[in-house]
């Protein structure tokens, strides 16, 4: 994108980690949406509080917003699966134990 072109540009996510900036401008590269990261934070990302924006053009902006929401609802929901194991496994480990006192 050009500078020309910020003046039609909307942020459609926001983060203090310049890297998550990043993954979601690379997610909606592959879903053919270009993107600008606007205040990265430089040599030292996540340190500032500054937070980046991703921004897409005016006319991607329903369709940035949507992959983005059902991104961060499929990391949600394998992030939950994920602690449901491990308290899957402590809870196998503390029967274990209780087993044998």
């Amino acid at each position: 994108m050009t500078v020309d072109s910020s003046k039609n540009l909307v942020n459609v996510y926001s983060t203090p980690i310049e890297f998550d900036a990043e993954l979601v401008k690379a997610m909606l590269a592959d879903e053919g949406i270009p993107s600008y990261v606007e205040d990265a934070n430089g040599p030292f990302p996540g340190l500032s509080g500054i937070p980046c924006h991703v921004q897409v053009a005016i006319e991607h902006e329903l369709l940035a917003r949507q992959l983005i929401d059902e991104h961060e609802q499929r990391h949600r929901e394998r992030a939950e699966r994920e602690l449901a194991e491990e308290e899957d496994v402590l809870d196998e480990e503390l029967d274990s134990e209780s087993e044998h006192d």
